[in-house]
């Protein structure tokens, strides 16, 4: 059971981040840690299953059709996006906190730049010039309520969060033992 552990608290994470941010899509738009969860895979799996296990927990967790498109090039820039993740995290194994930490705002930058990058391309919403790639990145589309900033930082804080607290879950701490002597037996 303690090697499901860290799974287990993966899955429990991420379904506490989703029914956080379906609370306040207002204030907290894309407060989840979707970049974290493929960063943390690197860090948790060897191999394919560091990237297989964070794909299983999106599958399930971020179904399409609940405020996503069915778009392919949307979903190929995501997925483009999270393997990206998955490499930065493989790079930064075995790290210290704050590095990881570092990392994990580093995958939120990334996921944003790519997607948003995509969106650019391919969104008639945007002119196909700096202006229209700034107003991609950093404004949103004319009318829109919230900035894409917005959704930048909320991502990077969720993701920081989320990586906080996969890390610190992921110490080790040295088992209590008592000496022999201490032991007070009764007959």
């Amino acid at each position: 059971m303690h090697r499901y552990l860290p799974l287990c608290l993966i899955v429990g994470l991420i379904i506490a981040f989703r029914v956080f941010g379906s609370m306040l899509p207002e204030s907290q738009p894309n407060f989840q840690p979707l970049a974290a969860l493929f960063f943390c895979g690197a860090l948790l799996a060897p191999g394919w299953r560091g990237f297989a296990i964070p794909l299983g927990v999106w599958a399930v967790t971020f179904p399409l059709g609940v405020g996503h498109t069915a778009n392919p090039l949307d979903f190929a820039s995501t997925s483009l996006a999270l393997l990206a993740i998955f490499f930065i995290g493989k790079a930064l194994a075995n790290r210290s906190l704050p590095t990881l930490l570092l990392g994990s705002a580093a995958s939120a930058l990334a996921f944003h730049l790519i997607t948003c990058g995509a969106a650019w391309i391919t969104d008639p919403l945007y002119a196909k010039n700096l202006e229209g790639l700034y107003q991609s990145v950093w404004a949103g589309p004319l009318g829109s309520k919230i900035p894409s900033w917005v959704f930048l930082r909320n991502l990077t804080a969720a993701n920081l969060l989320f990586t906080a607290i996969f890390a610190v879950a992921q110490v080790r701490l040295p088992k209590f033992s008592v000496p022999a002597s201490d032991v007070l037996v009764t007959k």
